[in-house]
């Protein structure tokens, strides 16, 4: 067994302790270091997971159904039960019918008619069966028994193989974007609400999991999972597949922000005499010189040529607008500043109004001062910080990437005929790109827009900074500080994306279905992750072992890791269903050191956030960190839902309490934790149980639940 006394030195130095032994004679799981960790002859073990088989020979009922004409009536090969009224069950048998509808009192999707059989169906019988699906749209979705369910290639989609009709008429209750006050948006693979947790959510008739203002919407189940509510009659495919559905009360402040943008006849001119009304001149040297201390050094964005000529009005007003609102919320480091803003406070609402203004303005050109202002407004804090944004920053993080290529910071400028400071500058611009659209496209659930073959610029390196001669020693200590930081988390950012394209794309799914194939791509980018952290000395300690200097230069840094750790131990949970692994006649051994090292993993996210105090608060950290928090929660609860044992199950709702307890106290003092604080409160209000529904009554999470609500019961 693992030796996990001293869980974050593991992850931090070793960093997957689930690598075995190279021989493939003989498994040993008894690694003596981490080398022999990544050198583990995978293909030679057979991990495969067997699905267990569907249900067959279903009784018949005794009514008689008569089918619409369009229905092509299968042969005696393969049983097939459908509900269509939630009493009458019609068992067909053959290929062309493909699927299975399982019986159900209320009404379901099953029951949908296509429209050109409603009339006819009407003056038959009202338990008539849809048509089947056109060959052409076959590959759209699959039920399970389908014989689509090959694996292979050309399998494409979210799923294979269809028993719909076409053009089928679905209820209200069931459509995403007729529900009024309610927007909907894709779940993504990567995002912080896991599409495989989520799987295992309980959802009701209408195939939603209702929460107070957030609704999870299921639309299709993961072909691989094991059935286990009777009702249900939900498409599957090769991917699970779930919706948000937002109540838009929430995105209020969203829109009354859009309302401040748009309202009234502005002009450049005018927004420029609001920004002077708002920011005087001894007012914005002082917010000038906070940004410059606490934000400039850790997202180098502008120039400190730039820099120096914010003051005056050749400065752009959009960045000068920026500069100030994101200098804000520093002003308790400024004397001044820490009293007369602590009766009056900046009214930053306006400056972003005003920063939106004239990038629509400055969109019209084409200039770097564009892209800056670009990557500024991404940097604009959460209008309330217990609310997920709408897909706005998404959309914004994308131009941005597209103005950044339209200006050509995607080819490396060293050997141009260019000011120096023009070039690093355009260097540090496509990395500071880089690094903002990968991490956006991670914690939206979205696929990365930059195509590796369209874009060739060298690693960032200290010639590429300014400031490290600074007159102003507080700002050159900081700069020279953060350096290092910056180039790292450029470098871990590529290893972010890799991890996208071989773990959270529609195609990387069904290309590694399997356990063994999912470690065959994780071995390479965990010796990635090793490489990376031999040289950051600072990431090889534990956070017990760091000072507060130490922690506080490093902490969103060492936050990012963690999330890619999780994001790599979280593919490899997909096939370790309890249901799964019950079925699976091969060696569980193996799963079992996945299962340690996931605890291990969540253990040292939890100890690193608890370490964290208001000193780290008060740093600057980009507004994409409040969705690295709840990567955390949602971990914890894979675990607790996937555990293979009953002691696995007390261990993991053990740390998933502390974590709870940590986030409560955390949000009273950090606004970046409420949005995690919040999201774990509502599995918490809907219950436990609601999270492991799916997982099926007989596995470990389910079972400590029901033995911890007796006792209570019991005591009450």
């Amino acid at each position: 067994m693992l030796d996990l006394g001293n869980d974050e030195a593991e992850m931090d130095i070793d960093a997957g302790a689930f690598w075995t032994s190279p021989n493939p004679d003989h498994v040993s799981f008894n690694p003596e270091d981490a080398s022999q960790m990544v050198e583990m002859g995978w293909a030679s073990v057979d991990f495969s997971l067997t699905t267990p088989q569907q249900r067959s020979d279903l009784q018949q009922t005794g009514h008689n159904l008569t089918a619409p004409p369009n229905l092509a009536i299968p042969g005696p090969e393969s049983p097939i039960r459908a509900s269509v009224d939630g009493n009458s069950q019609l068992q067909l048998q053959g290929e062309e019918a493909r699927g299975t509808y399982l019986s159900s009192n209320m009404h379901h999707p099953a029951q949908a008619l296509s429209l050109d059989s409603r009339s006819r169906l009407s003056n038959t019988s009202p338990n008539a069966l849809p048509a089947p699906m056109p060959a052409d749209m076959e590959h759209l979705i699959t039920f399970p028994g389908s014989d689509a369910f090959d694996g292979s290639p050309q399998s494409s989609g979210i799923g294979a193989g269809s028993v719909l009709g076409d053009g089928l008429d679905w209820p209200a209750e069931f459509s995403l974007d007729s529900k009024p006050g309610w927007s909907n948006q894709v779940i993504g693979l990567s995002s912080e609400s896991d599409p495989f947790l989520l799987r295992h959510y309980l959802y009701n008739v209408h195939d939603t999991h209702p929460m107070f203002r957030l609704h999870f919407r299921k639309i299709l189940d993961d072909k691989d999972m094991q059935t286990q509510i009777e009702e249900q009659s939900v498409p599957v495919g090769n991917v699970p597949l779930q919706f948000m559905m937002v109540n838009e009360e929430i995105w209020q402040d969203g829109l009354k922000s859009v309302e401040r943008i748009v309202s009234g006849p502005h002009t450049e001119e005018s927004d420029l005499k609001l920004l002077n009304e708002i920011v005087p001149n001894e007012l914005g040297s002082r917010l000038l010189k906070l940004y410059t201390q606490c934000v400039h050094p850790r997202f180098p964005v502008l120039s400190l040529s730039d820099l120096s000529q914010l003051l005056t009005d050749d400065c752009c007003i959009g960045i000068k607008s920026t500069v100030f609102a994101l200098a804000a919320p520093f002003t308790f480091l400024d004397d001044e500043l820490s009293v007369s803003k602590g009766y009056s406070q900046l009214p930053t609402e306006n400056l972003w109004a005003i920063a939106y203004r004239n990038y629509l303005r400055l969109s019209q050109f084409s200039h770097l001062s564009l892209l800056q202002l670009s990557l500024l407004l991404l940097e604009m804090p959460p209008l309330n910080f217990a609310v997920a944004e709408s897909p706005n920053p998404w959309a914004l993080s994308c131009s941005a990437l597209a103005i950044a290529e339209s200006l050509g910071l995607n080819i490396d400028p060293l050997n141009w005929r260019l000011p120096r400071h023009e070039i690093i500058l355009r260097r540090r611009l496509w990395w500071l790109t880089y690094v903002q659209h990968i991490w956006h496209a991670l914690v939206f659930g979205r696929t990365s827009h930059i195509d590796d073959a369209a874009w060739d610029v060298s690693r960032l390196s200290p010639d590429d900074f300014e400031g490290t001669d600074h007159p102003d020693p507080d700002v050159k200590n900081a700069i020279k500080q953060h350096i290092p930081t910056i180039m790292a988390m450029s470098d871990l950012s590529t290893i972010a994306a890799d991890i996208l394209k071989q773990f959270y794309t529609l195609k990387a799914i069904r290309q590694t279905s399997s356990l063994t194939s999912l470690l065959d791509r994780a071995k390479p980018l965990r010796k990635r992750m090793e490489t990376w952290m031999k040289g950051q000395s600072v990431l090889s300690k534990a956070t017990s072992d760091l000072n507060d200097d130490d922690l506080e230069k490093s902490a969103p840094l060492r936050l990012s890791h963690i999330t890619l750790e999780i994001l790599i131990y979280r593919a490899l949970l997909r096939p370790l269903s309890y249901g799964a692994l019950q079925s699976a006649e091969q060696n569980r051994e193996p799963t079992s050191f996945i299962f340690e090292n996931c605890y291990a993993c969540a253990k040292v996210a939890v100890e690193f956030v608890a370490a964290l105090n208001a000193k780290h608060f008060s740093n600057y950290w980009h507004p994409h960190a409040r969705y690295q928090l709840c990567y955390i929660s949602t971990f914890i609860l894979m675990n607790f839902a996937q555990s293979a044992t009953q002691e696995a199950a007390l261990r993991n709702k053990a740390l998933l309490s502390k974590w709870r307890d940590s986030l409560r106290s955390l949000s009273r003092a950090w606004p970046l934790a409420k949005l995690a604080t919040m999201r774990l409160d509502a599995v918490f209000w809907k219950g436990l149980s609601a999270v492991v529904h799916g997982a099926g009554p007989d596995n470990p999470a389910s079972r400590l639940l029901k033995e911890q609500g007796s006792q209570t019961s019991g005591q009450g």
